[in-house]
C-alpha cells in the first residue's frame, strides 16, 4: 500500500528522491484567498504563524488562528482560504507515510492504523494542550532547517516524535468527522475529471458520468462539501490555471483564455473579474510587481 508515491491533483515535492514538501505560504498569494480544493496521499501539517484562516476537511470548516495548527490525514479533501479576504502567514509540512516505514512491523503497528483510520481525518493542534504543542514545535523545527544539508537526517527524528503523539493521542480524542460516505469517492473521481479535462468543452453531464450519479446528486454533493455547484468549480478551477499563467508567462489574454477552456477572451475577463476581483491584465500587473 505504501510502496508508491502517488500523489493526487498534481501535488509536487520539494525533491523528487525526498517525498517532502516544505513551504511558507500567505493566503494573498493564492487568487482570491483560496486554495484548490485538493487530496494527496500524504499527511499534512498546518502551522499558523499569523492572521487566521479558514481549513475545510471533507466539508467540516475549521477555524485556524495565530500558533494553532492542523493534521490532515492521509486522502483528505481539503481547502485553505479566508472568506473576508484577511490574509494568513501559514508554515506547511507534508510528507509521504513511507518515510515512516522503517520496518514492516512499524508500518503494520503504527501507520496504516492511522492513515486508515475512517473516523480521524484530521486534528486540530492548540498550544495550550502539551502534546499537540510539542507537534506545532517540531513543525517549526523543520520549517527552520529546511536550507540544511543534513535535513533529512533532521526531519526524519522529528516526523517519528509527531507521529508518536499523533498514534498516542489518535485513540483518545477522535476529531470530529461527517458520517462515512461513497459521495467523498464519487466528488474526488469527479474533480480529477475535470482537473484533467478541463481545457475542453465539459458539461454537467460530463461531470456526473465521471461520479457514475445523476445529475442532482452531483450538484448535492459540490455543495455539500465544496459549497459550489460543478460549474461553479469548473469555472473557478479554469480561473485558477488562467492566473497562474498570467503570472508565469508572457502569453496574450486571449491565448490564456482559449487554453484554459473559455470560450472567448470577453466572458474569461467577465469571469475572472467576477471570481478574482480584478481583470486579468490588473491581476497579472500586481502579482508581477509582488514577486520582484
Amino acid at each position: 500500500m505504501l510502496n508508491t508515491l502517488e500523489n493526487s491533483m498534481g501535488m509536487e515535492f520539494d525533491d523528487i528522491d525526498y517525498p517532502v514538501t516544505i513551504r511558507r505560504e500567505r493566503l494573498s498569494a493564492f487568487p482570491n484567498f483560496a486554495q484548490e480544493s485538493h487530496w494527496h496521499d500524504d499527511v499534512e501539517f498546518l502551522c499558523v504563524l499569523s492572521g487566521a484562516m479558514q481549513c475545510t476537511i471533507n466539508g467540516e470548516p475549521i477555524g485556524l488562528s495565530q500558533d494553532e495548527g492542523v493534521f490532515i490525514n492521509s486522502r483528505q479533501m481539503h481547502v485553505v482560504h479566508s472568506d473576508t479576504r484577511t490574509d494568513c502567514d501559514f508554515v506547511v509540512v507534508r510528507f509521504h507515510p513511507m518515510l515512516l516505514c522503517a520496518t514492516k512491523n512499524i508500518e503494520s503497528r503504527f501507520v496504516i492504523p492511522v492513515i486508515d483510520n475512517p473516523d480521524f481525518p484530521y486534528a486540530v493542534l492548540s498550544p495550550e494542550i502539551e502534546w499537540q504543542r510539542s507537534v506545532l514545535d517540531a513543525i517549526l523545527r523543520i520549517y527552520y532547517m529546511r536550507h540544511e544539508t543534513t535535513l533529512a537526517l533532521g526531519a526524519q527524528g522529528e516526523f517519528f516524535h509527531i507521529w508518536e503523539q499523533i498514534f498516542r493521542h489518535n485513540a483518545k480524542a477522535p476529531a470530529k468527522v461527517r458520517e462515512s460516505s461513497p459521495q467523498l469517492s464519487q466528488l474526488k473521481d469527479m474533480i480529477n475529471f475535470i482537473s484533467l479535462n478541463y481545457q475542453r468543452k465539459i458539461s454537467l453531464e460530463d461531470i456526473r458520468l465521471a461520479g457514475n450519479i445523476g445529475k442532482t446528486s452531483c450538484c448535492l454533493i459540490f455543495q455539500k462539501y465544496l459549497n459550489q455547484t460543478p460549474n461553479t468549480y469548473l469555472t473557478v478551477f479554469r480561473l485558477r490555471k488562467g492566473a497562474d499563467l498570467l503570472v508565469k508567462t508572457d502569453k496574450a489574454i486571449v491565448e490564456i483564455s482559449e487554453e484554459v477552456g473559455f470560450s472567448g477572451a470577453s466572458y474569461f475577463a467577465e469571469a475572472f473579474k467576477k471570481h478574482m476581483g480584478e481583470m486579468p491584465s490588473e491581476y497579472r500587473k500586481k502579482r508581477r510587481i509582488m514577486s520582484e
